[in-house]
């Protein structure tokens, strides 16, 4: 999950605050740190507790359940449980003594108790569109380990069904029962019901009710009711972990107070994994409680054990990351690696002051004026990340109803990529989305108005618009036949005004960027003219919604040098700098949007076309340049670094085709960097420089290479990993020269493929070059083929192990000649993840894999090359066809082997396209 695992736990005996603050006072509540663990046997601490003959309460961890009762022999058993190999013992230092001998004991740390951490949070997480679409939760059992539950409060009725009581006692440490019969242990019907026995009195014991509420409350019918939990058809079991205290010295002043013992939560993780043993279908454990400051993971929390047994049953642990406010914690056990630990955020998607957060993290829910029961038949409001873990909770039996055959690890993940991105000093969080979460996703698509048909966007930046030559256009063909739709400068939506020589649409790419289920168009306008500075350029987000593009209440998000924020915003457009020459859009691993922009003409001082490149998150961007601490290279005249951009959700790369290598003028080079892992600027962390002088990559540098002149990627999931870790990245250099038969042919071009691990590292695969005697791929390196002009990637099956069949990339050959059809142009298809030669598949103009006509002279096939999951989109904007067209190649098409299925063509003037196209097809997306 979000950190790493490790084999053996030392255990803490903590008590956990409950992660709720009072509604009228946001205010983070104080509690103790738990002991660090120590790298021997014994926590050191508890030496100095058991001096002058004192004894202590511990929890003892041993190796395996069988090493448990010589262990107990040590001291006084407190607490035994039927799964776990722990036990809960009172000891002195004779016995810590006898412990610390014992070879089967792993750890023995301190059981210390400390204090514990709905009508607007369940449709702010898409709750509401869950529920719409019948996902309820229903047949899934959530465990809520608090202060017990209000088991007849009508909006948790026929909910309850399996309750237990673990509530230790000790006299030393003033500490009673809650069970509603005096013992510590108690199971049963009633014995979690917080308005019976002692618990009927002490008022922190509304706690457990108000968080079972917010997972699996229905208000379906009750007046004054908030409308649901999220997940209202989930069943409960509520388990009582706390106790009461008397002693001022653990309330921190009035008393009574109620505070929970390691002890007691592991002897409630215990139950909830005999349960799971015994078939009970409970798909995760609440715990709304916290104590202590982690920065790193807290391998010596006993409860780690416990938890992860729990995953590996298929039962996620939730854990609230408590309210101290921290910028870099949490609290224990949120702490301990396998959990899912959740920060609170306000209703405006604003951090919660109170909530703790950092690198630990794994999601935001709602916590802040949360309405939900409380005993007695009324409903309350509460703050806290008490209340956010529910969410989570609930959220977790939702998904295990809409996917029944996925891990919990990757029902996290799925919450994690589908989430809405909230950015905080350092880092960035998720908040769940449930109704993204539960959407059925396709691979690749594009959807502008969420209809679920795939649609397309057609670009002719040479569009004449109002009269105005060359000012371009994007043609919109949704899907479904939803009809056809023009975009351009002269709409009052779109930013700018069409001009000549603008070349609207000249990049696009595609990304859900605002995380509202629609796909969002970019537009990069490399020739717009900014005040005085030609040919500056802009790139603009053009946002998608149910009546397709600029049809919701946001429309665009402008782009330009000098206006915004960050990076963008302190850096002046100049003649030349063709900002939007080259565009990449995704996701993070975490799910959040983001752009890069290549500004290839960029100068750094002197250095005209230096180049550089923007990394937008929202609407803050870093600057990435040469002369930037870290980035491979240095910042050169006519480096051209941002030429080409790439990206996935992993890595990122920017080429730079005008870099020497020496005294090699544009012999090339490529940067590869980390988006999920920002530097100490805010930029992602740079890996690697690439280029043919390294011993590594085949071939040699030479003037002219051009070496990442393009470049293409795709997420790779190796065999045995859990996700698409990896990247396999494709590199042009349509300048290389190819010797056959002992004839350099000039700028005839290859490819070479990259692997790159999820370390960042990276390995040299292979190189793609036509008709050598190394390979059989098709065709022959001839002058000025230009093969790898251009590339297109993509992975058709991210979730599943990748294979030659799911891995393809195009490549664009357009300098290509065919008979006598100089630069005619061809396509080929190979696989990213298998070999050269066997799977390769050629494709020109009236060869019958669905592109029509016959090769001609500068038609330049291979010029424009997308993909999608389902398709490869070829655009012919020079003809043969008058205006330019697109085409639109099933994936058997271009596979090799593949049988030839219907194409769809795109054409001016046709399927309710306007005539009069100039370069249309262009650019696709």
């Amino acid at each position: 999950m979000k950190k790493k695992f490790w084999a053996t736990v030392v255990t803490a005996l903590t008590a956990v605050s409950l992660g709720a603050v009072p509604a009228q006072a946001a205010a983070p509540l104080s509690a103790p740190a738990a002991a660090e663990a120590a790298d021997g046997v014994i926590d050191p601490p508890l030496y100095d507790s058991t001096d002058g003959g004192g004894t202590v309460r511990v929890n003892v961890v041993t190796e395996d359940r069988a090493d448990l009762p010589d262990a107990a022999n040590a001291g006084e058993t407190k607490q035994s449980f039927a799964v776990l190999p722990v036990v809960t013992l009172k000891v002195d230092r004779a016995g810590l003594d006898r412990l610390a001998a014992k070879p089967g004991v792993v750890s023995v740390t301190e059981d210390v108790p400390v204090p514990p951490t709905l009508d607007n949070s369940v449709p702010l997480i898409g709750g509401d569109k869950a529920f719409a679409a019948g996902k309820t939760g229903a047949g899934s059992a959530v465990a809520v380990l608090d202060t017990g539950v209000a088991v007849r409060h009508p909006f948790l009725k026929g909910r309850v069904k399996a309750e237990a009581c673990f509530s230790p006692s000790d006299a030393d440490l003033g500490a009673s029962s809650l069970c509603p019969n005096g013992a510590g242990v108690q199971e049963g019907a009633g014995t979690a019901d917080s308005e019976t026995g002692p618990c009927a009195t002490i008022s922190g014991c509304d706690h457990g009710t108000h968080v079972a509420g917010i997972a699996v409350g229905n208000g379906a019918g009750l007046s004054g009711a908030p409308a649901r939990g999220v997940a209202p058809g989930a069943d409960l079991i509520a388990i009582q972990v706390f106790s009461k205290f008397d002693s001022e010295d653990y309330c921190g002043g009035s008393t009574p107070c109620v505070l929970s013992f390691t002890s007691a939560q592991l002897a409630g993780l215990d139950k909830v994994l005999q349960l799971r043993q015994a078939g009970t279908p409970v798909i995760a454990a609440n715990l709304s409680l916290g104590g202590g400051r982690y920065t790193t993971d807290c391998t010596a929390d006993p409860r780690k054990v416990a938890v992860d047994k729990l995953l590996a049953a298929g039962v996620a642990t939730v854990v609230s990351a408590g309210n101290n406010g921290y910028a870099d914690a949490v609290s224990a056990p949120g702490c301990v690696s396998s959990a899912v630990t959740v920060g609170s955020t306000t209703p405006d998607d604003e951090l919660s002051g109170f909530t703790n957060r950092g690198p630990l993290l794994d999601l935001f829910a709602p916590g802040t004026s949360i309405v939900s029961s409380v005993p007695g038949g009324a409903y309350a409001p509460k703050n806290g990340t008490s209340m956010a873990a529910p969410h989570v909770t609930g959220a977790f039996a939702v998904l295990r109803q809409t996917y029944p055959t996925k891990s919990v690890t990757e029902l996290q993940a799925l919450l994690k990529s589908t989430g809405r991105p909230i950015g905080y000093t350092g880092a960035t969080t998720p908040r769940i989305d449930l109704g993204q979460a539960i959407a059925p996703k396709k691979t690749g698509i594009v959807d502008f108005n969420g209809d679920g048909a795939e649609d397309v966007a057609i670009a002719d930046p040479a569009a004449t618009v109002g009269g105005t030559t060359t000012a371009g256009a994007v043609w919109i063909t949704y899907g479904g036949g939803k009809g056809t739709a023009g975009i351009h400068q002269d709409l009052d939506w779109v930013p700018g005004g069409s001009e000549q020589g603008d070349w609207f649409g000249e990049k696009l790419a595609t990304v859900d960027y605002d995380k509202d289920g629609y796909t969002d168009l970019v537009v990069g306008t490399p020739g717009e003219d900014v005040g005085s500075a030609t040919d500056a350029g802009f790139v603009d987000v053009l946002y998608g919604a149910a009546g397709g593009l600029g049809t919701g209440s946001k429309k665009a998000t402008h782009f330009e040098q000098g206006q915004g924020t960050g990076a963008i915003a302190a850096s002046g457009p100049e003649s030349g700098d063709r900002m939007g020459h080259s565009l990449a859009a995704g996701t993070t691993r975490s799910g959040e949007p983001y752009l890069l922009i290549g500004v290839p003409g960029e100068s750094l001082g002197t250095l005209t076309a230096a180049g550089g490149a923007f990394y937008v998150r929202g609407t803050t961007s870093v600057s990435i340049h040469q002369d930037k601490a870290g980035v491979p290279g240095t910042a050169e005249k006519d480096d051209k670094f941002g030429f080409s951009v790439a990206g996935d959700s992993n890595f990122l790369a920017i080429g730079s085709p005008g870099e020497a290598i020496g005294s090699l003028a544009k012999s090339g080079g490529v940067a590869i960097f980390n988006p999920n892992k920002l530097d100490s600027e805010g930029k992602p962390t740079p890996l690697a420089g690439l280029d043919q002088d390294n011993p590594a990559i085949s071939g040699g540098a030479e003037a002219g290479d051009e070496f990442g002149f393009a470049v293409a990627i795709a997420p790779f999931r190796a065999s045995g990993a859990a996700t698409a870790s990896e990247s396999i990245l494709a590199i042009g250099s349509p300048g290389e020269g190819v010797v056959v038969d002992g004839q350099d042919r000039a700028n005839a071009g290859r490819v070479v493929q990259i692997r790159i691990k999820a370390d960042g590292t990276w390995s040299y695969l292979r190189e793609l070059k036509q008709g050598t005697a190394d390979d059989t791929v098709s065709g022959t390196s001839e002058a000025g083929d230009r093969m790898g002009e251009t590339l297109a990637a993509v992975n058709t099956a991210p979730d599943a192990v990748s294979t030659s069949a799911s891995m393809r990339l195009a490549v664009g050959t357009p300098g290509e000649t065919l008979g006598t059809a100089a630069q005619a142009g061809a396509v080929h298809t190979f696989s990213l993840a298998g070999a050269a030669g066997t799977n390769d598949r050629w494709i020109e103009a009236g060869d019958g894999d669905g592109i029509p006509g016959t090769p001609g002279a500068k038609q330049y096939l291979g010029k424009s090359l997308t993909f999608t999951g389902t398709r490869l989109y070829v655009g012919m904007a020079y003809g043969p066809n008058a205006g330019g067209a697109l085409y639109a190649l099933p994936m058997s098409n271009v596979t090799a082997g593949g049988a030839v299925a219907p194409v769809t063509a795109y054409r001016p003037g046709t399927g309710g396209l306007p005539s009069g196209g100039v370069r249309f097809g262009y650019a696709a997306r």
